[in-house]
């Protein structure tokens, strides 16, 4: 892979993958052979049918719902064939077809009405209004995605993702610069145009914030990037390294990992100004990744010779290790994530020599490989706790998104050169 996510073992591997412009893969390190296998659920998925959207844009919005609900992996899409706008609707040749969800729809104005039905049960199972933007703009088609997610909720009960974003890294001549795409790989946006090094992006619970690392005045320094005006200020100026942000859920608080006393450690920033949180004794601290109640963060150390995912309350405590290493031997794993939903944390670590993405409970318990083919780096959670996106060198690379549960793998963005995947919080709620 060109990009690691610089949750490296030591900050001198950081500094030098950075001002190379490559990242050494760990896979070129020896590693215990293992047989790796990802097991996933099996069961059938409720057949699901969108209807053609009445009204002007009505087929615009038709694509975009019956896609966000095809990349939710809750329903076996199917094609409203010989349906058309406004016909009346019957339940009952849908549900013979295998249908158990039919979602009609109509726009007025700039009012999408939507009703999801129960075909097997001939119930109306959820509606509401959505007031949408002009069409084509982003701000439609944010709307729509968060139409997308109410309806996922109606079905399933569960959070959507569609209404949601990915910053990542992009590798070019002499730089690497900030991005921003939508969940579903529209709208690629530049964030960073500095023509320096800029890393690490990571998201504010309001999703109008981003945090990262900038090398544009010749040190590593942490920013925090407005999206609303594009300003800029500077989170920490310390001397030495600033690196691998992650806001605490107050939004408030980032931590980070610093240079104290020639190593790196954690650290936080906020209203209380800095405090230290680690104190590794001559070990490397990187890449905290907080719990959804902030009482937890997650982070990698390598005080056991290689790096390894560990956690530990604020203010102190003794870390605990949670990811897989058996005392006396080798292991590699790192870029842990906390998941928005629980305790799952994602990461990537070393399976017979490539990087595979693992998940464990940061309660205690045996990781589960996610994956198994390729070289896979980076996970960053979904705002659903179900998805995950990662960076792979796999069918000609780029950045891919896993659903945690079916096993399914698509691609968001192919090519070489993407990586450091950080999935935001929804950005937009049913009727905001």
């Amino acid at each position: 892979m060109t990009f690691s996510r610089f949750r490296a073992p030591c900050a001198f591997a950081f500094l030098l993958a950075a001002t190379a412009l490559a990242a050494a893969p760990a896979a070129a390190q020896d590693s215990v052979v293992v047989r790796l296998r990802a097991q996933y659920e099996t069961a059938r998925s409720p057949g699901f049918v969108v209807l053609p959207v009445a009204g002007g844009a009505g087929a615009e919005i038709s694509a975009i719902l019956r896609g966000d609900l095809e990349r939710s992996d809750r329903f076996e899409m199917a094609e409203a064939t010989g349906a058309r706008a406004g016909q009346a609707l019957d339940l009952d040749a849908w549900s013979q077809r295998g249908a158990t969800w039919v979602l009609e729809g109509a726009l007025t104005g700039s009012s999408l009405r939507l009703t999801l039905h129960d075909a097997a049960y001939g119930t109306v199972k959820g509606q509401g209004t959505f007031t949408l933007p002009a069409s084509g703009s982003r701000a439609f088609r944010l709307a729509v995605h968060a139409a997308s997610d109410a309806v996922v909720r109606w079905a399933t009960g569960e959070p959507g993702m569609a209404a949601s974003r990915i910053a990542f890294v992009t590798q070019g001549r002499g730089s690497k610069e900030i991005y921003v795409v939508d969940s579903d790989g529209e709208n690629v946006t530049r964030i960073t145009n500095d023509g320096s090094i800029s890393l690490s992006p990571s998201w504010s619970p309001d999703g109008g914030r981003i945090a990262y690392t900038s090398f544009r005045g010749g040190a590593p320094l942490l920013y925090e990037r407005n999206l609303g005006t594009g300003a800029d200020r500077v989170l920490s100026d310390r001397a030495g390294i600033n690196i691998t942000p992650s806001y605490a859920p107050d939004g408030r608080t980032v931590a980070f990992a610093t240079t104290v006393g020639g190593h790196t450690e954690i650290a936080t920033i906020g209203a209380e100004g800095l405090r230290q949180q680690t104190r590794g004794r001559g070990y490397e601290n990187l890449s905290p990744t907080w719990s959804p109640d902030g009482r937890r963060f997650a982070f990698v150390s390598d005080r056991l010779g290689e790096p390894q995912i560990y956690v530990m309350s604020p203010g102190g405590g003794e870390p605990r290790l949670v990811s897989s290493y058996a005392y006396g031997g080798r292991g590699y794993s790192t870029s842990p994530d906390w998941s928005p939903a629980g305790p799952a944390i994602a990461y990537h670590t070393r399976v017979n020599g490539r990087m595979q993405i693992a998940a464990v409970s940061a309660d205690g318990g045996t990781p589960r490989m996610l994956t198994d083919r390729g070289h896979n780096e980076d996970p960053s959670w979904a705002p659903d706790g179900r998805h995950i996106v990662f960076a792979s060198d796999r069918d000609g690379g780029g950045l891919f998104v896993l659903d945690s549960v079916t096993g399914t793998i698509r691609p968001l963005l192919r090519g070489r050169g993407f990586g450091l995947p950080d999935w935001s919080p929804t950005l937009q709620r049913a009727g905001q």
